[in-house]
């Protein structure tokens, strides 16, 4: 008798973990999750302080395609699927692009192609994004970044 007590308690406590993680699970995959944003490209607006910046990650703004020009995103990175990377926005779909010097996409891309966007760091000199590996397809974009968590003397709203 005390052992099935034990037994449905245990089932039960499961199935709550169970339930929980689900909603973990596709809140963080569908409505809001928190990335650590490591590195230089974006620097002085990410990592200001040198310190991997933590922020929240909104998906909304992807699947309803109102992602824009100026939009911070993380990205996975196009020639290394593992990877993410976190970028700016600089050229959406029909756009025409600026010519950079040592940019060797620009001469094959003089327009963003329809489903791609243009990435670049705020540091352009440190940057690894469009200007080395060409448009992104917008599938690969995982979500627009718009609040900083950490460090905490520079929480608020990212622009």
């Amino acid at each position: 008798m005390v052992l099935r007590m034990y037994f449905f308690r245990a089932i039960k406590t499961s199935g709550l973990f169970l339930y929980s993680f689900c909603l973990l699970h596709t809140f963080s995959n569908h409505f809001v999750s928190v990335v650590t944003c490591e590195g230089d490209s974006m620097y002085p607006t990410i990592n200001a302080t040198r310190h991997n910046d933590v922020v929240l990650v909104e998906h909304w703004s992807k699947k309803k395609k109102a992602l824009s020009r100026n939009d911070i995103v993380i990205v996975v990175q196009p020639d290394s699927p593992g990877d993410y990377i976190c970028k700016r926005i600089t050229a959406v779909e029909g756009d025409h692009l600026k010519k950079h010097k040592g940019t060797p996409f620009y001469s094959k891309w003089r327009k963003v192609p329809s489903g791609h966007v243009w990435l670049e760091g705020d540091n352009t000199e440190r940057s690894y994004d469009s200007r080395r590996f060409g448009p992104v397809p917008q599938g690969l974009v995982h979500g627009h970044v718009f609040f900083r968590i950490y460090p905490f003397s520079q929480a608020g709203f990212v622009k």
